[in-house]
């Protein structure tokens, strides 16, 4: 059965204009060139520092009969992120702004469920967004946003929400792994850092899902585990999570050195997080 979920917790960030391909090479981790119609992609923004300030979905939009380019954010980030973006435009030619109307995620969609013009997701399942005339029949509540996020959660996707802004470089969220950077485009913001990562250093930290008893973690909870000292320590932080009827899964950017196991969500170490499998293979941890 194909569910509806009105994302209220997300808002979308235009940028139109004849530069807003050319603008956004040199803000994101994506070859934006290679961006197709109905199908949206993953891509990070970085600071100089190579840390995360934006990671998640984008895609080609048409409306009014404007050409843009839409990047899906959480809503507590939109404000910041629109005026990060606004101090790079210099002479380029584009409009940045947020799109009205409610952004819907419909999971397990069907062609011929909806006529509305639908962004398909990457990743396992068939996923998808919908703005606009999608809207109907969509659910707003925490049940249906809940079961959104752990679908997300499921297909390994990573966000980045004001918990945890600045601090994860891309790798850390296997935005790699996903599709979700261009080592072969020219510069943006942060490649610098990004591309020794891949050429020259060692990804020591990568996100993994997990699950535990108990509520869902909020984002930027620290992960606990024994070290090689015999004294417990943090080894990783939560990155998103979702409640399930045993508890909660959550994605977690841990410390792959030794890939400590248990791992807890506590300081007590009396909350032990068991280890998932996502659908794509975590490399070793080697020179990438």
């Amino acid at each position: 059965m194909t569910t509806r979920t009105i994302l209220s917790s997300q808002r979308v960030i235009t940028i139109s204009g004849v530069d807003r391909t050319t603008f956004l090479q040199g803000q994101l981790t994506q070859d934006i060139t290679t961006l197709a119609s109905g199908r949206a992609m993953l891509a990070g923004a970085a600071d100089a520092r190579g840390r995360l300030q934006f990671a998640g979905y984008l895609f080609a939009w048409r409306s009014a009969d404007i050409d843009t380019i839409a990047l899906v954010v959480p809503d507590e980030l939109a404000v910041d992120l629109m005026a990060r973006i606004k101090m790079h435009v210099l002479r380029a030619r584009v409009q940045i702004g947020l799109l009205d109307g409610d952004l819907v995620a419909i999971a397990d969609a069907s062609a011929a469920d909806d006529p509305s013009p639908a962004i398909q997701l990457p990743g396992p399942g068939n996923r998808c967004l919908v703005i606009g005339d999608g809207t109907r029949a969509a659910a707003q509540s925490p049940v249906a946003t809940n079961e959104w996020e752990l679908a997300e959660i499921r297909a390994g996707i990573p966000v980045i929400v004001k918990a945890t802004v600045g601090e994860f470089v891309p790798q850390m969220v296997n935005l790699d792994l996903l599709g979700g950077i261009s080592f072969t485009k020219g510069c943006y913001t942060g490649q610098e850092i990004v591309a020794r990562t891949k050429y020259l250093g060692r990804i020591k930290r990568r996100m993994l899902r997990y699950s535990a008893s108990g509520l869902p973690p909020p984002a930027g909870t620290a992960l606990n585990a024994m070290r090689g000292t015999g004294n417990p320590g943090v080894v990783g932080q939560v990155v998103r999570s979702a409640a399930v009827p045993a508890g909660c899964e959550f994605l977690a950017v841990v410390s792959l050195d030794g890939l400590p196991d248990p791992v807890f969500l506590d300081e007590a170490m009396a909350r032990p997080a068991r280890r998932l499998d996502l659908p794509y293979d975590i490399p070793p941890d080697t020179p990438s």
